[in-house]
């Protein structure tokens, strides 16, 4: 077989793939920006409204899903990497999306503000919006949530705050942002062979 169809062949398998990881490039590059800096706020309550604010554009546009799609397609193994990575991102867009009864009640193309965003239902502390929390944080850091747990110093006792930005926001932040850093890069990886 001559060079030159090789090359002709290998074109048509790769640049085709190249093209369509390129049309999505910005938005690879935005999310990874987004996610380190969202990932480093102290602040979890604020980090968790930051997160739904960047992530709801992409679930309102069914993320990745019609680039998977033409990806399948071209598909024979060697793109198998790419499209579980597109999947795991596509996967953490629909857990941390709008969701009525969820973290983030926004309806599809509404803006996401603290007062649409609910922290609670844990340890008995009740359901309130993250602007509420975030307004009270003072009183909630000082008030005690009748929790306590075993600290490398004896026994201490966690805050309500404590609770709601650290447990319940936090896991759900660094869970999020963490799993699509870890996709962005695999996706990274995976860009260079094409």
């Amino acid at each position: 077989m001559k060079a030159s169809k090789i090359f002709k062949i290998f074109n048509s398998i790769f640049k085709p793939v190249a093209n369509d990881l390129n049309l999505i490039q910005n938005d690879l590059s935005f999310l990874e920006k987004e996610m380190e800096e969202i990932s480093k706020m102290k602040n979890r309550v604020e980090a968790i409204v930051r997160l739904f604010k960047v992530i709801s554009p992409f679930h309102d546009k069914s993320g990745f899903s019609k680039i998977i799609l033409k990806l399948e397609k071209k598909n024979y193994g060697q793109l198998n990497q790419t499209i579980h990575a597109l999947k795991v991102l596509q996967k953490h867009f629909e857990e941390s999306g709008r969701n009525p009864f969820g973290f983030n009640r926004t309806q599809t193309g509404e803006k996401v503000t603290p007062k649409k965003v609910f922290l609670g239902d844990i340890y008995g502390i009740h359901t309130k919006s993250a602007s509420y929390w975030l307004k009270n944080q003072q009183k909630f850091e000082a008030e005690n949530s009748g929790l306590s747990r075993k600290a490398k110093f004896g026994e201490g006792y966690i805050s309500t705050w404590h609770c709601i930005n650290d447990y319940q926001a936090g896991n759900f932040v660094l869970t999020h942002t963490k799993g699509i850093l870890k996709q962005l890069s695999i996706l990274k990886e995976c860009s260079k062979k094409f």
